[in-house]
């Protein structure tokens, strides 16, 4: 028997490296070193990878996926992270691809999106799609917010940024990929058209654009506004991009029906400080003199991120499009 972990009501299990088959030695050789520190039951970072280099440990895991033929990224000239354990987190990263379970447990280490997503999609039992992509995101923040024991380097820094923001668009780009059908809902893919969404859902009295952004829209929202009926969407971070009378009202003359903003932490100031983009718009909009902004319809113009699967899903229950209306959103 390995060693075992619970995740929100789930059993999880990590086999024995004697009882698991790898693919090469490197795989092999990383995950008997993990196995090795991992604590029975204890489903957190905790296993320092700082103390996986070649100098400490006396094996070097880079060497070895190269030897592999694996091909590792090949570490930043640039960057000013000690080049012993630049190496050995781009080997674990290269290991933690095939086996993301692993992200649980490791501590100082850059951990690319894709391979925070696939980590979070395991532990919750299923792929990224319209009605988890919230969920998701969650786990990887929980995750997120305690794998680092120690102050980060610039680089370390950056990348941790830079990886929020690559895995906000691209659990987005995974939700709504999966709701495509190509009859009801269409991935907007001519440039002749492009610039009115990212999607159109068929609807009448107009068919329903979804333009798609990640971190800030700036004016770019309003460059998707032709007077349709659209909605905005996004893993939105900056919560005074949606407080101004004049830029909600310069929306909704544009098309736009709603507005999703996050409910859910999509910085490392919103992770530590325990907020949202919704919910400090929420708290601007009770503390001020400002009514909350109602859409054409008489609805919620800004709505929880979280909500829009309910949302969409309303409209999709409807197969008759003669009958799906966009005035009741």
């Amino acid at each position: 028997m390995g060693k075992t972990f619970e995740f929100e009501g789930k059993q999880l299990e990590i086999l024995l490296p004697a009882n698991e088959t790898f693919p090469s030695p490197f795989f092999e050789a990383v995950y008997t070193s993990l196995y090795s520190r991992i604590e029975n039951g204890k489903l957190e970072p905790h296993v320092n990878i700082d103390q996986l280099v070649p100098s400490i440990t006396g094996v070097d895991l880079y060497a070895l996926a190269v030897s592999d033929g694996l091909s590792p990224d090949a570490p930043s000239k640039k960057s000013d992270i000690p080049p012993d354990r630049d190496c050995t987190q781009i080997a674990v990263q290269l290991f933690l691809r095939s086996y993301p379970l692993f992200v649980s447990f490791v501590e100082n280490c850059r951990i690319k999106a894709d391979i925070a997503i696939s980590h979070a999609e395991m532990l919750n039992g299923e792929e990224c799609n319209i009605s988890n992509f919230i969920k998701l995101k969650r786990i990887a923040n929980q995750f997120n917010a305690k794998c680092w024991s120690r102050q980060q380097s610039t680089s370390e820094s950056q990348a941790s940024v830079s990886n929020l923001g690559t895995m906000s668009e691209r659990l987005i780009n995974g939700a709504f990929g999966r709701l495509v059908d190509g009859v009801n809902l269409f991935k907007v893919n001519s440039d002749r058209v492009q610039s009115y969404g990212d999607f159109v859902l068929m609807c009448l009295p107009n068919n329903l654009w979804l333009s798609v952004k990640s971190g800030f829209s700036r004016e770019r929202l309003l460059a998707s506004g032709y007077g349709n009926d659209i909605l905005a969407v996004g893993f939105f971070q900056d919560f005074e991009e949606f407080t101004s009378r004049v830029r909600i009202r310069n929306m909704m003359k544009a098309g736009f029906l709603c507005l999703y903003l996050p409910d859910v932490p999509v910085t490392m100031d919103q992770i530590e400080a325990r907020t949202s983009t919704f919910e400090k718009t929420a708290e601007f909009y009770a503390s001020s003199e400002v009514e909350w902004p109602v859409n054409i319809n008489g609805r919620d113009f800004i709505r929880p991120l979280s909500q829009i699967s309910d949302d969409l899903d309303r409209l999709l229950s409807v197969p008759d499009i003669s009958k799906r209306l966009t005035i009741d959103f």
